[in-house]
């Protein structure tokens, strides 16, 4: 004070009145990053619909090959997508954006379903860049993040579909005998391992020989050095019975890989949310050539390999219930089964015996008198 004087000292140490510029969708992913406790690649996953969001609603024009990473136009779309502001994800802004994403599909009821549940499942992916959990280990101290904060109020609903199987699992696995066997054993195994062990086909690409105990008919789900559970519920034993087990020893003897039940390339860790599958190597391509297997047998799915996985869970759930079901597929909450990875294989009808009273009885001895 005594050096520049009360105003200017006054001056100097009050607040900042200007207000703090909101995070860009970069520097919130970038924060994000540092503070999730997720998988790397379920992050890459959230921060990939954010993006994804930011560009439509902020009508962001993709580039022909936005995938590249050394071309210009589409680093120059990244950038400008990774500028949009926070404030962008208002709920009225992300509203619109999903009404006009349903509205594209006109007037087809299966088209609108399906274009519902994706944009649901969208938006829930991309929140979870600012979960409680975010949030609580510092998010808001990191970035500025507008209020309320992004998707506050947005609505949105369960992004799951309802299992309804096109084909038969029996006849299916026969067909798979028959055709794949000894044409393409190695797509046959990859069958083998989601039909009739129910594997993700992230848990069968990266299946070691050390987790296959063919003495016991069990397949162990766990952590390895080339994978990581889903969640705590997808690490699991699974029995499987005779003839899986007579599949996979075949396939032990048949000059397999030294590491892995699936032959295939390097192992590569999974940090983006472009997954790569050692069995798509060449030559194999195993899961390219099982999904066009599978089109061909009337299993039009967005992902086929999928539906193996849901058809083995199905035949658990009518054998031995839903609980069984749940644990044998590894899920944590018994609904996410029930609501999307069973069907219902038992018919259920309404039977009604005829009335058995004394004004039914006066009712049917008149009209015999009429007669």
């Amino acid at each position: 004070m005594r050096a520049i004087g009360l105003p200017a000292l006054l001056a100097e140490i009050a607040p900042d009145k200007r207000p703090l510029e909101v995070a860009t969708v970069a520097e919130a992913i970038a924060a994000a990053e540092k503070l999730a406790t997720v998988r790397s690649a379920s992050f890459a996953g959230y921060a990939k619909r954010l993006r994804q969001i930011a560009g439509e609603i902020a009508k962001v024009k993709r580039p022909k090959h936005y995938l590249s990473r050394s071309n210009a136009s589409a680093n120059a779309w990244k950038a400008a997508i990774g500028a949009v502001r926070l404030s962008a994800f208002s709920a009225e802004a992300v509203n619109r954006w999903k009404a006009e994403r349903i509205a594209a599909t006109k007037s087809d009821p299966q088209q609108r379903r399906r274009a519902t549940v994706t944009a649901d499942s969208i938006i829930r992916l991309a929140r979870a860049v600012f979960s409680r959990e975010n949030l609580a280990a510092g998010l808001g101290k990191a970035i500025t993040l507008p209020n309320p904060l992004p998707f506050a109020g947005v609505s949105y609903g369960k992004s799951y579909k309802r299992f309804i199987p096109t084909v038969d699992a029996s006849r299916l696995f026969a067909a798979a005998r028959a055709e794949l066997e000894k044409k393409a054993p190695e797509e046959f195994l990859a069958f083998s391992l989601c039909l009739l062990a129910g594997l993700r086909k992230s848990e069968a690409d990266a299946l070691t020989w050390a987790q296959v105990d063919l003495e016991h008919g069990v397949i162990r789900i766990q952590a390895t050095e080339y994978f990581e559970p889903k969640s705590e519920e997808a690490a699991r034993e699974i029995e499987i019975d005779g003839v899986a087990v007579e599949i996979i020893r075949r396939a032990k003897r048949n000059k397999p890989d030294p590491v892995f039940v699936l032959k295939g390339g390097a192992y590569r860790p999974q940090v983006s949310t472009f997954k790569s599958y050692r069995a798509n190597s060449s030559p194999h391509f195993t899961w390219d050539r099982l999904t066009v297997w599978l089109r061909g047998k009337g299993i039009k799915d967005n992902m086929p390999i999928h539906v193996l996985r849901k058809l083995a869970g199905s035949l658990v759930f009518q054998a031995h219930g839903v609980e069984q079901a749940r644990g044998f597929l590894g899920h944590g909450d018994v609904s996410t089964t029930s609501r999307s990875y069973i069907a219902k294989t038992k018919r259920v009808v309404v039977s009604l015996t005829p009335p058995d009273d004394e004004v039914s009885k006066a009712r049917e001895a008149a009209k015999g008198d009429a007669k």
